[in-house]
């Protein structure tokens, strides 16, 4: 009873008519804040990891223009490149004081010239002679083991960057006083110029301070990471001790080396992460470093949830309204409704002479005052034996019905072509002539398999009127083989497939609607027929659904067929021919639709035409 309470159909209605746009509207709504949240955030960040990049490659320059000062007055006797080039063969204890103090003069420029250095380091060749200059002593020459990087590139002949470590003394003695600090050392080879030789190192380092306040400007460090990689995945920023020299073990890291574009950015989700990975990287002929920018889906959506949060708790409120609102409005709605059911009952049983109490003037009470009028009226043909008088007018019409029957619309259809001939309309006649045939071939319910030539020329009077309605917009051809057209098939086969172009295609193409029927014998084991369109097609995810429904076994293609669309004809096609029988469907390119069937080339077993 409470299914079949219109008061609580009504309530359904009511609530599901307010709930679902409501909810549906807060959910798209979620969903495009979050899509838009998210693109303005990654091209905003990814603006700000350029212009970081930038900062630094400009920042980067300054120390590769400071580091050339190596090869400054080139020619002259007493320049630095000079004195490596004369010296770099000399044992450290036989250096004079006049070249140290000239290499000291050189080093001390390039220190004062950028606040940022914290020491520079001059190796020769041979590794005899080692100079440290720091900002409070100048050291050497002495002999000194120090290797250059692993990091440095093939042949040493080219200049680099080592990634962030404790600063050292290049393995030469220096006070325990001296502060340590976090730096990256530029590298610059002192190559003999023409040749390619190296005769000498140039290490700077340089503090991290102020690439770090670069750094700190390109996130949130309360709620986002920024690292920056060397092209060994050593850590440049941020600068740990205890991970200097080490390299970050996370898998989205080796995701973004294998990736060939300058810049980008992918999700990511594991244990450790969920949210947006941004990088940028940064390459010059000394420099290949990678900006990694880590934006969790946390902090990403954070005023989105808010949103939604505020979004929630009105549509909570409102929905207490909505559901007193439809409380109220059910009950008064449908207590009308329910006396009306009392007054009816009553009438079930046989009270016809009750007077029905009708307040309302909406159509529930139009309603009310309908039946009780129709009450009386009924009482009073049931007095006048009413029901005799129907069952006598039913038979008497069914009675002239029976009277009209095929013949008489053939009959009506040749008079009408004949007077067409005679009135010199041989378009009107030939129309009228398909029209006949079709009504000839549905009203012959006799045959139930009929030769392939009869089926082409049904669908050919069909296209005839088709083409008479939509004039020389429309074309049609036929292409059947001859020796198909004695072949039996089911009545009614094609008529079905190119009534389907009218109903789904042709209204929505953009030129001459154009049909085509194909048939064939395929490797004289199946009939194949084909009916071709230019119209619109069908999307792909209705053409598989299609697809699915056409691969259904035949007792599932049985229940609910009362239409004669393609699952009907294939239904037919293999209650005659079992599983054998298949339909194909398919888009043509670069417009069009194809529906294609494979008839098994036996149906002169099968059955014969009646007459």
């Amino acid at each position: 009873m409470f299914k079949m309470s219109i008061r609580n159909k009504l309530m359904v209605l009511l609530l599901t008519v307010t709930i679902i746009p409501i909810t549906t509207s807060i959910i798209i709504t979620n969903i495009y804040i979050k899509n838009s949240v998210t693109d303005e955030s990654i091209r905003e960040n990814m603006n700000l990891l350029s212009l970081g990049k930038s900062n630094i490659m400009n920042y980067m320059d300054i120390i590769n223009q400071t580091s050339l000062g190596v090869y400054n007055a080139l020619n002259t006797p007493g320049s630095l490149f000079r004195i490596i080039e004369r010296k770099r063969n000399t044992p450290a204890g036989e250096v004079d004081f006049a070249d140290r103090t000239i290499i000291n003069s050189h080093l001390l420029n390039m220190y004062q010239s950028f606040k940022d250095i914290h020491q520079i380091h001059l190796q020769l060749s041979n590794r005899d002679q080692s100079y440290l200059l720091t900002r409070r002593f100048f050291r050497g020459p002495e002999r000194a083991a120090y290797t250059i990087p692993q990091s440095a590139p093939a042949g040493n002949a080219q200049p680099f960057l080592e990634a962030t470590h404790q600063s050292h003394s290049y393995k030469m003695q220096r006070n325990n006083s001296d502060p340590k600090e976090m730096v990256f050392t530029f590298h610059r080879p002192v190559i003999n110029t023409p040749s390619d030789k190296v005769i000498g190192y140039l290490s700077i380092d340089v503090s991290t301070k102020a690439l770090f306040d670069i750094s700190k400007q390109l996130y949130v460090e309360s709620e986002e990471n920024l690292y920056i990689f060397d092209a060994h995945g050593n850590m440049v920023y941020p600068a740990q001790p205890d991970l200097s020299g080490k390299k970050l073990s996370e898998e989205w890291l080796n995701t973004i080396f294998q990736k060939h574009e300058e810049a980008g950015h992918f999700e990511w989700k594991d244990d450790s992460f969920a949210g947006i990975i941004m990088y940028d990287k940064m390459k010059t002929n000394y420099l290949d470093w990678t900006i990694v920018k880590l934006q969790p889906y946390s902090h990403l959506y954070k005023s989105s949830s808010q949103i939604t949060r505020l979004n929630s708790m009105i549509v909570a409120v409102f929905l207490v309204i909505v559901v007193i609102a439809t409380l109220f409005i059910s009950v008064h709605f449908t207590e009308p409704i329910k006396k009306l059911i009392s007054y009816m009952n009553k009438v079930q049983s046989g009270n016809l002479n009750m007077d029905i109490e009708v307040k309302g003037n909406d159509e529930i009470g139009i309603l009310t005052r309908r039946f009780d009028a129709m009450i009386h009226t009924v009482n009073d043909l049931i007095n006048r034996e009413y029901r005799l008088e129907i069952a006598n007018k039913t038979n008497q019409l069914k009675a002239m019905q029976a009277q009209i029957n095929p013949h008489f619309m053939n009959n009506t259809l040749q008079s009408i072509g004949t007077l067409a001939l005679q009135l010199k309309a041989p378009k009107i006649y030939s129309l009228v002539a398909s029209l006949g045939r079709i009504m000839r071939y549905n009203m012959n319910t006799n045959d139930t398999v009929v030769p392939l030539s009869l089926e082409i020329q049904h669908v050919k009077d069909y296209l005839d009127l088709q083409q008479q309605r939509f004039g020389d917009k429309l074309e049609f051809s036929f292409d059947i083989e001859e020796s198909t057209n004695s072949i039996v098939v089911p009545k009614m086969l094609l008529q079905p497939l190119a009534e389907n172009y009218f109903k789904h295609s042709y209204e929505k193409r953009s030129s001459h609607g154009q049909i085509r029927i194909l048939s064939s014998i395929y490797n004289s084991g199946f009939l194949v027929i084909s009916v071709e369109d230019n119209g619109s097609g069908m999307p792909v995810d209705q053409l598989e659904q299609l697809r699915h429904q056409l691969n259904k076994p035949l007792n599932m293609l049985l229940q609910g067929q009362k239409s004669i669309g393609l699952s009907n004809v294939l239904m037919r096609l293999r209650l005659y021919f079992n599983e054998s029988a298949k339909m194909e469907v398919d888009n043509l390119q670069p417009a069009g639709f194809k529906v294609t069937l494979w008839i098994p080339n036996d149906t002169n077993d099968k059955g014969e035409t009646t007459s």
